[in-house]
């Protein structure tokens, strides 16, 4: 019986890398170019000199490159993230919560077909592969709702919180922070309500900002959203 050459296994496990690798870009460029709804398995096979069963051989459906694409932009959001606190180790609290806040702008601004398709389509929201999806979510939160315990001070302003909302935030954090990442604070639910507001404060920013909403109404988006970073920063820490 033919076996494969053991040095034949490193070659076709780098080729189907390489492969792999391509595939994702010209998935990208087509997002880029149509959104989400333009990707096509043929088309790239298409663009890459392979037939449609060829294709397949690397994904089954379409849906299963859509939940890779979205798992590996979050997952490089959350890259840029965590490496702009690393980098801000020495900073104050407050400074913290600025590298935070400003490292998800700058990466969405940098490459906003990949930020859409996260953030402003239902695929990030997990229902293709939640599995896969919703703890590559979770980075980018774990780093936001860190800062903001950091720098939270005893006489905080901080949201007034019914019976209800605060069940479904320590519901939300408790299912989330299965390997306890969030420490008291996802037992917190005013702290957690913070965290949401900013959270969506901050995105819905950032999608007017990309798609040419505050050019055309003739404001500085990076002045409006430093606006909301020192009216966050205002409330965790009222008297500085």
């Amino acid at each position: 019986m033919a076996t494969t050459a053991p040095s034949a296994r490193p070659r076709r496990a780098e080729l189907r890398a390489r492969t792999l690798s391509e595939i994702r870009e010209h998935a990208y460029a087509q997002i880029a170019a149509g959104g989400p709804t333009a990707l096509s398995l043929n088309g790239i096979a298409k663009a890459m000199g392979m037939s449609g069963p060829a294709m397949y051989r690397y994904f089954a459906a379409r849906d299963e490159l859509l939940a890779t694409l979205v798992v590996e932009t979050y997952e490089d959001f959350a890259d840029a993230i965590e490496q702009a606190v690393e980098d801000a180790g020495r900073r104050s609290a407050a400074g913290r919560l600025r590298a935070v806040l400003d490292a998800g702008r700058d990466w969405a601004l940098a490459q906003p077909h990949r930020y859409r398709l996260i953030f402003a389509s239902t695929y990030g929201s997990g229902g293709l592969d939640p599995d896969r999806i919703v703890p590559a979510s979770d980075r980018s939160m774990t780093a936001l709702l860190r800062a903001i315990a950091d720098l939270r001070q005893p006489d905080a302003r901080l949201p007034r919180v019914d019976a209800t909302l605060g069940r479904e935030l320590t519901a939300w954090a408790a299912d989330r922070a299965g390997d306890d990442p969030w420490g008291d604070a996802a037992s917190d639910p005013a702290l957690l309500a913070l965290a949401v507001q900013l959270w969506s404060r901050a995105h819905g920013i950032i999608s007017l900002e990309i798609e040419g909403t505050y050019a055309q109404m003739g404001l500085d988006a990076e002045r409006l959203y430093r606006c909301e970073i020192d009216d966050a920063i205002g409330r965790l820490r009222p008297h500085d």
